[in-house]
């Protein structure tokens, strides 16, 4: 049975504070909990009432990532921040609506409340369950950046006025495992002057390498979240380092998750652990990613992370 609609009694106030921690230089924690694949809000529910307990700052959601139909992150996220109170992030791709559904979606976005979004290309359908589903990318990252911007000033893609100015807050991806770092510095420097205000990064376990893109990236003038996944298995590592484009695992992570056998959910914790430590110092914040839906180790981390700022 569907969920029943949640009465205006039982909304909280939502507690906006993303923008404002960044804007000051405040460390945030952000976990991404991705929309349910069926009709099954309440777990999410649930799972962010737990993590506000934890001290979580904020919530990110996905959309349809790994091209797999999970429900639509902006009707998702409003009732999440109706019913918990927890600000959500909207992940939102320019892969599956045109030029005018993306300026249609944004602007009902910004009416139920949605304040925080990360402008994103998407993974293409080809990696999913849906090959024969057409891509549309009227635009990409970039297009999409210059699309919300413009919503933030009160306009559209073609210069119409909308009525009023909407106030998201545009993130967008960076990565700390791209091989080529004078271009993918390029790159946020260009997204940087298109409108976007903050970088969510790519998984990234290798901590050398993410110090190297760090210091880089502070010529740039943005706020970096880094995104960091506590491993689950040896067997979820060595999906990561071959399956997923974009993410690097080194070898010796690969052979620590091995050899920690049934502890490997433990292990991956701690290699999480000493991942931030290192890097802690020259980012914004870190988004969890709960690797294979397990959020009971993530949230550990969160209350971790809060007691230490």
């Amino acid at each position: 049975m569907a969920d029943s609609p949640t009465p205006a009694s039982t909304n909280k106030a939502v507690d906006y504070r993303f923008r404002s921690m960044i804007d000051r230089g405040e460390w945030v924690v952000s976990v991404e909990v991705d929309p349910p694949k069926a009709m099954d809000l309440e777990r999410g529910v649930r799972i962010v009432e737990r993590l506000r307990e934890a001290g979580v700052d904020c919530i990110d959601a996905g959309d349809s990532p790994m091209a797999s139909v999970r429900m639509n992150p902006v009707m998702f996220s409003a009732a999440i921040q109706q019913r918990t109170g927890v600000e959500s992030i909207i992940h939102y791709t320019s892969r599956d609506r045109n030029l005018m559904a993306l300026q249609a979606d944004l602007m009902g976005a910004s009416v139920v409340g949605i304040r925080s979004m990360i402008a994103l290309s998407g993974d293409p359908p080809s990696l999913g369950q849906y090959a024969d589903a057409s891509a549309v990318w009227d635009v990409r990252a970039d297009g999409l950046i210059e699309i919300v911007a413009g919503l933030n000033r009160g306009v559209d893609s073609a210069g119409n006025e909308v009525g009023a100015s909407t106030d998201f807050t545009i993130i967008t991806s960076a990565n700390p495992n791209a091989e080529d770092l004078d271009a993918e510095m390029a790159k946020m420097q260009m997204r940087a002057d298109r409108g976007a205000h903050a970088f969510f990064t790519q998984n990234c376990f290798n901590v050398e390498q993410t110090e190297r893109f760090l210091e880089r990236a502070e010529a740039v003038g943005r706020p970096v979240v880094l995104g960091v996944m506590p491993l689950a298995s040896a067997r979820n590592a060595q999906f990561m380092a071959t399956q997923v484009p974009g993410v690097t695992v080194p070898d010796g992570i690969l052979q620590r998750m091995e050899a920690a056998g049934d502890g490997a959910a433990e292990e991956g914790l701690a290699i999480a652990r000493e991942y931030i430590e290192a890097t802690r110092a020259g980012c914004a914040g870190v988004y969890l990613v709960p690797a294979l839906g397990r959020f009971q180790g993530v949230t550990q981390l969160v209350s971790e992370l809060k007691r230490q700022s």
